[in-house]
């Protein structure tokens, strides 16, 4: 499958009432000619069907508590883009709307033309997370990461990646976030660019984590519980990882 141009979607999530995340990312977007478009996210407070997906006893025993509401609504805005570029059959950029555009990223997009095809997904921010360089194309690396970037700050996505998210999505027990990083469950590895074209723009405060008030106490069955599913979630990763641990890739930015 050829490799897009500059012309490839970019899409930013975004809350119709966040006037000021969307002008932000209107104004960045303008500077680096970047043609935006705005993808109505889905309000975790309000009904929607996607949320049947949610898996309450399953999220209650391995993390302890339920989701927040602006996580499910992180979750079903992701899900409906990746729904989107499988239906398309083009690849996409997804962007958070609380973000540092680099303004190297046009020079991303011109280069994914040399992205190869076993690649259908990568963040595009750079995690403080041990990883270790995977492949280079055009000026920039990808590094596989060892343990879980975190968050959805922007990436780019393929049909076959999303194909393979969607396919494993029928129960949402932890953040999307954390679902994409599962490479053992739906076969998409965790890549990432470092160094990262993307930031959090911290001007923002998060809308998942404000006025929802403190963490709620676990109560230490959950704790033990929750800490117990971590540990599995570790052990599946290090599993998964070892065999690639031992490969060389330094031929790949050579």
């Amino acid at each position: 499958m050829p490799r897009p141009t500059t012309e490839l979607p970019i899409y930013v999530i975004n809350l119709p009432a966040s006037t000021d995340r969307r002008s932000s990312m209107e104004r960045q977007g303008a500077a680096l000619g970047l043609r935006l478009q705005f993808f109505e996210a889905v309000n975790g407070r309000q009904p929607h069907p996607l949320f049947g997906h949610v898996a309450e006893k399953k999220r209650l025993l391995r993390k302890g508590r339920p989701f927040r509401p602006g996580e499910i609504g992180c979750w079903a805005s992701h899900y409906l883009l990746w729904r989107r570029c499988l239906e398309s059959g083009q690849p996409m950029i997804v962007l958070e709307d609380d973000i540092a555009i680099d303004p190297a990223l046009p020079a991303l997009l011109a280069d994914l033309r040399q992205l190869p095809d076993e690649v259908g997904y990568f963040r595009l921010h750079a995690a403080d997370r041990p990883s270790e360089p995977w492949l280079c194309f055009g000026d920039h690396v990808l590094h596989r990461y060892w343990r879980s970037p975190l968050c959805t700050f922007g990436y780019y996505l393929a049909p076959e990646a999303a194909v393979r998210f969607l396919r494993h999505a029928d129960e949402w027990v932890v953040a999307v976030d954390d679902y994409m990083d599962l490479a053992w469950l739906h076969g998409v590895e965790c890549l990432g660019l470092k160094r990262g074209l993307v930031s959090s723009d911290e001007s923002f405060d998060s809308i998942i984590q404000a006025r929802e008030g403190e963490k709620e106490s676990v109560g230490p069955w959950r704790w033990l519980a929750r800490e117990g599913y971590r540990l599995r979630l570790d052990v599946r990763r290090l599993l998964h990882d070892l065999p690639e641990r031992f490969r060389t890739r330094a031929e790949s930015c050579s």
